[in-house]
């Protein structure tokens, strides 16, 4: 009896999967299967399938993106090298004014972290070098008397990509920022 009431269950299970199949209709056409409503329809189609391709429909108007071609810049122009010179002095003035009265909070030190990178890398975008991406990389700690080394590898152009570091402390703390300027070709 034990086996009949089980395969009786089995059998209510596979007929209620099969009534959430049945309710949604599905279509099964072959691949090789063409709908054709009328060649007019189809001819639309195709011209605004290759004209979403070159443009967007915005605002009522159809206007054509502008596409641009590479440029294939494997350096940074002469106006435009990097002053390394120029950065380490508006890095190291940033710096200076954050850390004036700072005190060293554990809690605090990530956020005041991530602010100061914040700062230290809109500034510098303010200078006229192009191409280049700029990472700020900002470490802070507690001074107790301990040693600190802070190291960095990196994989790039010797010729154009370049870093600065710059180390500040105060009567608690101590600050080093890493800024890595990046030509990209």
């Amino acid at each position: 009896m034990a086996d009949l009431n089980t395969v009786t269950e089995d059998s209510s299970a596979e007929t209620r999967n099969t009534e959430k199949f049945s309710l949604k209709t599905r279509f099964n056409l072959p691949r090789t299967s063409i709908l054709v409503a009328n060649a007019e329809n189809n001819l639309s189609s195709r011209a605004r399938r290759q004209l979403s391709r070159t443009s967007s429909f915005r605002g009522g108007y159809n206007r054509r993106f502008i596409r641009y071609e590479n440029t294939y810049r494997m350096g940074p122009d002469d106006d435009h090298e990097v002053d390394l010179i120029r950065i380490r002095r508006i890095a190291t003035d940033v710096i200076e004014k954050a850390i004036a009265n700072y005190k060293y909070d554990g809690n605090q030190a990530k956020q005041f972290s991530v602010a100061l990178a914040e700062r230290v890398r809109n500034e510098i975008k303010q200078l006229p070098f192009p191409r280049y991406k700029i990472v700020t990389q900002v470490s802070i700690g507690q001074k107790k008397g301990q040693d600190l080394r802070i190291t960095s590898r990196c994989l790039w152009d010797l010729r154009w990509d370049r870093h600065i570091t710059i180390t500040k402390e105060t009567l608690d703390a101590y600050v080093t920022v890493t800024i890595f300027y990046i030509y990209t070709e």
